[in-house]
């Protein structure tokens, strides 16, 4: 990815000549709803052969303002860049939120940082985007402050979605926080469009997977702030790299056994995210530092305390046949 691409500072960010066309907003996890945003925002990029601005915040608005109410993250920031990327931005800017910023009045937002900053001409957002101090700028003000600046805004209708034959509901970050945490990833698959994924590093654990026969990569999320799911074990694939670009873009994908939780079979378990990578060749180097990308695809059961553990070691053996199936299914 080119280095030109990313703006992490809104003085850094060149004000493009002839304009810009612009969608703002949070974008966590950047379902099939973020995604309707930006296939609008590309085709005015090209009808008015303009480039495409993304702006995002580092953290969420909401998390510097009210961080005991602020959900979990669905993606972390690292991801997130990969996958706005993908959307087609000619550039991103990821503003460092501060109070000073959020502070802003919709006016002044309006026309220091849409207008004087970006060179907005076009601008495309759905139908809750808010803006300025207490979120006090919604589309309709929006509409007015662009006829007063020169610019045009607009408006994706908002993404429904039927779940498993059910009544139609409307697609948000929101939604899919409840479905993932819940382990329903099937669900969660279909507002986003591909997997849930746990990003992160390989550190040491407490061994007690390689005693089993069973060696495990202990996750630590690059964002601790990160949504898991309820503890249990999960069916998933593994990325491994040595750094994350490397993880993201690895072709190669190793089907695993997930454990989210404690493992309340040895007196020091601790919880922990661990995955057992069911193809790793043994003669392979040592997972440990190396970074991941985790995909979770089914919830294969809870977690639960076993009386010893060789029962341990026979339920992983049956988790991993069961993984084994639920992955060739899906490949089918």
């Amino acid at each position: 990815m080119n280095e030109k691409f990313i703006y992490r500072a809104m003085e850094d960010f060149p004000t493009p000549k002839e304009g810009s066309v612009l969608t703002v907003g949070n974008f966590d996890g950047v379902h099939l709803g973020h995604q309707d945003i930006f296939a609008q925002a590309r085709q005015l990029a090209r009808e008015y052969s303009l480039p495409l601005v993304g702006m995002t915040f580092d953290p969420a608005p909401v998390r510097l303002l009210f961080p005991d109410r602020a959900p979990s993250i669905l993606t972390p920031l690292n991801i997130r860049i990969k996958l706005l990327a993908e959307q087609g931005l000619d550039q991103l800017l990821i503003v460092k939120t501060t109070r000073e910023f959020l502070a802003l009045e919709p006016d002044e937002f309006a026309e220091r940082v849409l207008v004087n900053r970006l060179a907005v001409r076009h601008i495309v957002e759905g139908p809750t985007f808010n803006f300025g101090s207490r979120r006090a700028g919604t589309m309709v003000s929006l509409k007015e402050l662009a006829e007063r600046f020169g610019f045009q805004v607009h408006l994706t209708p908002a993404r429904t979605i039927s779940l498993d034959e059910k009544a139609e509901v409307t697609l948000s970050s929101t939604l899919v926080r409840e479905l993932v945490s819940n382990g329903r990833f099937n669900e969660a698959r279909q507002c986003m469009g591909r997997d849930y994924i746990l990003a992160g590093q390989v550190v040491a654990g407490m061994g007690h997977g390689r005693e089993l026969g069973f060696p495990t990569a202990n996750l630590k999320l690059y964002d601790r702030d990160q949504l898991v799911p309820q503890d249990g074990v999960f069916a998933g694939w593994v990325q491994v790299g040595n750094s994350p670009e490397q993880a993201w873009e690895e072709k190669k994908r190793y089907p695993a056994a997930v454990s989210i939780g404690r493992c309340e079979t040895f007196a020091d378990g601790q919880w922990q995210i661990e995955a057992y990578l069911l193809d790793y060749e043994p003669d392979t180097p040592s997972l440990r530092d190396k970074h991941i990308i985790l995909s979770l695809l089914e919830r294969v059961r809870p977690q639960q305390r076993f009386d010893s553990p060789a029962e341990l070691a026979g339920a992983i053996e049956t988790d991993c046949k069961k993984i084994r199936g639920i992955i060739s299914k899906l490949k089918l």
